[in-house]
């Protein structure tokens, strides 16, 4: 009886999803969501040394390192999504022309052998092709000084950039090439008992992982403090707010309007990453302390699973913890950088109904 009810629940939210032009103004509770359970391989390549994220093209996965990783070897290295073949590395690292001090931020480019990197370190974006055998980048530039600072950002295709905003009252901004702020989508919220938070606060609050699809039309930011995940659609300008497991904030105390909050470690981190397919979201849920991390190397074990308007659908249980992850809906594969001790890739098979 309970497996019948759950499935009738989730049907009634994919018809909602389907067919309301409403933002959904639900809350996630896991308890309402079909459960499934993946068992995953694991693989490893002596070129990954302190792998840190991970990003896919049509052809390739692309893995990012910690920049904490020795002076002398490449930040960014490329596999065959099918195979896992290695097929070359680039991203020197530093900080002269067409090195880079850290990769942050994967863009692929209409080529499939073209891509930009992001520098937050540098604030620049630095441009690369397969076809090259150099470690350096081919061309570079930066983000341009601006009234209006992102924190992580895209580079769009009609060459404006789109982020969270650090110090504006809108979450989501858009600037042009000149740093001119161009538009700005939904407000802070005020905090019971907290009415003087500064916009900066808020940003630290509901701060994490901001991804975008393959069409730079959907944009979701997934917070680290927080339950909450907010989905931007840059077509309608439209701004859904997903609550919960919790809808409780994290205590933190702060001093005045430019220092961060001062968020206690033992609050556990909630989402750590995010990915946004043709069809659905795909976020990462740690609820783990720091704590329960050092001790067990467990960073992240579960996945909810949402359509793009933002109705729950699923909740997917890891055999392996994991801290960044792509989906390939064409090969059914879920792909993630292992938090243990020797990291590598983990790959999951993704049954059809979750693609």
């Amino acid at each position: 009886m309970k497996n019948i009810s759950k499935s009738f629940l989730l049907l009634i939210f994919a018809l909602l999803g389907c067919d309301s032009n409403r933002p959904y103004e639900g809350k996630l509770n896991p308890e309402l969501l079909a459960q499934y359970e993946l068992s995953s391989a694991k693989f490893n390549h002596p070129i990954l040394l302190n792998p840190l994220k991970i990003f896919r093209s049509q052809t390739y996965l692309f893995i990012l390192e910690d920049r904490r990783i020795p002076e002398n070897k490449p930040l960014i290295h490329i596999f065959d999504k099918e195979d896992l073949e290695y097929k070359s590395s680039k991203g020197k690292i530093g900080f002269g022309p067409f090195e880079i001090p850290s990769a942050d931020v994967f863009h692929p480019l209409s080529s499939k052998n073209e891509f930009l990197v992001y520098s937050g370190m540098d604030k620049k974006f630095v441009k690369y092709d397969l076809n090259d055998s150099s470690l350096l980048g081919l061309d570079e530039f930066k983000m341009p000084p601006s009234n209006t600072p992102l924190g992580l950002f895209y580079f769009l295709p009609d060459s404006t950039f789109i982020g969270m905003s650090t110090f504006d009252e809108n979450k989501f901004v858009e600037v042009d090439f000149r740093g001119h702020k161009m538009g700005g989508y939904g407000n802070w919220e005020i905090v019971d008992g907290k009415e003087d938070l500064s916009y900066f606060h808020h940003f630290v609050l509901n701060n994490g992982w901001f991804k975008t699809d393959d069409s730079y039309n959907i944009f979701v930011n997934a917070s680290i403090f927080r339950d909450r995940l907010e989905i931007f659609n840059r077509q309608n300008k439209e701004i859904i707010t997903i609550d919960g497991p919790s809808e409780e904030l994290p205590p933190f105390e702060y001093y005045n309007e430019n220092m961060p909050l001062n968020i206690p470690i033992s609050n556990p981190f909630r989402y750590r990453d995010v990915y946004i397919s043709e069809s659905k979201i795909y976020a990462l849920y740690g609820g783990l302390t720091e704590e329960h991390y050092r001790e067990t190397g467990e960073l992240a074990l579960r996945i909810f699973i949402f359509t793009k308007k933002g109705v729950p659908l699923y909740e997917v249980k890891l055999d392996r913890s994991i801290k960044s992850m792509v989906i390939d809906e064409e090969l059914g594969k879920l792909y993630g950088i292992t938090t243990d001790e020797d990291p590598g890739i983990a790959i999951f098979d993704l049954p059809e109904e979750l693609r």
